[in-house]
């Protein structure tokens, strides 16, 4: 059954950001909560609705000539979905992870099978999950925590933790806040430990492997976090599904007794995303492809609990991947429930899909970016570290030359443990010991008082480009976890 839309387009504000954000409703009577969405090979795009509903549709130029069409049915809170091909999607539901098939090519899937299943489930709310491909037909599953604040199911699926059920996010059963490892045929080991609800995964071009996380217990702010094997990320919970952890030990207890031993621990975000300033609760990070025309090869992080997009500006020091923070969409149009992303298949436009579960207002649906212009905005698109500060590179030449009154550096760090969250702790003003330009859209500043360990903070005056563009941001964050030697 096809529906016709209706198709209201939101245009950002002309100072608020270069792009257009158009709204894509659904049929009627459909709840536009949003789990997931992916484009087939053949262009045709899915979305699967936490409510049930897998609906599909071919993008048209026109969004008012859009049409979808329901294609299966009878998920559970469906949070992550791979579209095989026109007829056949996989989908991680609360439980498992299914695959619908459509066999007699009607339109509609009349085959579901099991792909792969063997997390628990302890009947919470907040124990979601969703996927990334392995580029080898396989795929990495994030397996949530349950909430304190939701209710659990009398009778659990899967293996019990009694240490597991401890705390605030808790790992009562199989594989809670640990990523999986999917191989082609199903089979399901983990791979990483110790988050609390990564909403969001995804492998870059490189192969890369990145996640965020929600701040909460053991989650000082919002994190993007670098993903190798083995590794631990921070929320102990999920220590008691890693088998080197010794079996008789509460991992929760162990880590709130002695925050030295849990630091040494585990592994740092690459990037501390500020929670009140730039992400509250990050969604599905998304590397942004060569054919975008703003800021390629940078890492899109969509609010899921503001009308907002962070963009981060990634480089590896000393081996290890860190680096710089700023908006690259806030409000302009956008909705809040802000968690997945998909690039259409030409690389050109961004699709967003939404959902708080009920919580919030203008925070359900379907919406798609479009840049107003090719040329990027004026902005910073490249905020690298030095032995002494940083290099400042523009997307276009300032109009006049940048002093150092305008440009303000403070710094501060976080503190992960179990209380909710970390205030920014140990702040600092720097000021300036030299500044020189490097080129027509570079500098390069000196700090004093400069020093790894810290997130810094940096103020913009209100700059102009050469063509008298206002900035675009003027608000940056820096996690500098390493210093270069030279």
């Amino acid at each position: 059954m096809k529906y016709l839309l209706l198709i209201c387009a939101l245009v950002a504000p002309l100072l608020a950001a270069p792009y257009q954000v158009e709204d894509i409703k659904f049929p009627a009577g459909v709840p536009p909560e949003v789990g997931a969405i992916d484009f087939a090979p053949d262009g045709t795009l899915f979305a699967v609705l936490r409510r049930g509903d897998v609906m599909r549709a071919t993008p048209a130029k026109d969004v008012a000539k859009w049409e979808w069409e329901l294609f299966a049915t009878g998920f559970h809170n469906g949070c992550g979905i791979d579209a095989v091909s026109r007829d056949k999607v996989r989908v991680t539901q609360m439980a498992d992870f299914t695959e619908a098939t459509d066999t007699d090519k009607d339109g509609t899937a009349d085959q579901y099978r099991i792909f792969a299943s063997g997390w628990g489930l302890s009947g919470n709310y907040h124990e979601t999950n969703t996927i990334a491909d392995d580029g080898q037909g396989g795929y990495y599953i994030a397996i949530g925590t349950a909430s304190h604040n939701g209710p659990t199911a009398e009778h659990t699926l899967g293996e019990y933790s009694k240490f597991g059920r401890r705390g605030r996010n808790f790992a009562s059963v199989k594989w809670r806040g640990c990523t999986l490892h999917c191989d082609a045929k199903g089979n399901l080991t983990p791979f990483c430990y110790g988050f609390r609800m990564h909403n969001g995964i995804h492998r870059d071009s490189a192969g890369v492997l990145w996640c965020g996380d929600n701040q909460g217990d053991w989650r000082a702010t919002t994190p993007l976090y670098h993903l190798e094997k083995g590794n631990f990320y921070g929320h102990p919970s999920a220590l008691v599904w890693d088998e080197s952890w010794p079996k008789d030990k509460d991992p929760l207890l162990t880590y709130r007794e002695n925050l030295e031993a849990y630091n040494k621990h585990r592994t740092l975000p690459s990037v501390q995303v500020p929670h009140r300033e730039m992400n509250r609760s990050a969604g599905e990070p998304y590397e942004i492809p060569a054919n975008f025309p703003h800021f390629p090869g940078q890492m899109l992080l969509p609010d899921n609990n503001s009308k907002r997009i962070t963009r981060i500006m990634l480089e590896k020091v000393n081996g290890k991947f860190q680096g710089a923070c700023t908006h690259f969409l806030n409000g302009g149009g956008l909705r809040s429930g802000n968690h997945r992303i998909r690039f259409s298949p030409d690389g050109k436009q961004i699709y967003v899909g939404q959902t708080v579960r009920g919580w919030g207002k203008e925070a359900e649906g379907l919406q798609r970016i479009t840049p107003l212009e090719a040329r990027e905005p004026f902005d910073i698109s490249a905020f690298k570290i030095t032995p002494k500060g940083f290099k400042l590179t523009f997307t276009r030449e300032p109009g006049a030359e940048i002093l150092e009154k305008d440009l303000r550096f403070k710094s501060f760090t976080y503190q992960s443990k179990w209380t909710y969250g970390s205030p920014q702790e140990n702040q600092k003003d720097h000021k300036i010991t030299g500044l020189r330009k490097i080129g027509p859209k570079s500098i390069e500043v000196s700090l004093d008082q400069f020093k790894a360990g810290r997130v810094y903070q940096l103020d913009l005056e209100k700059l102009k480009s050469k063509d008298g563009s206002e900035i675009q941001n003027r608000l940056f964050y820096y996690t500098a976890n390493e210093v270069p030697k030279s």
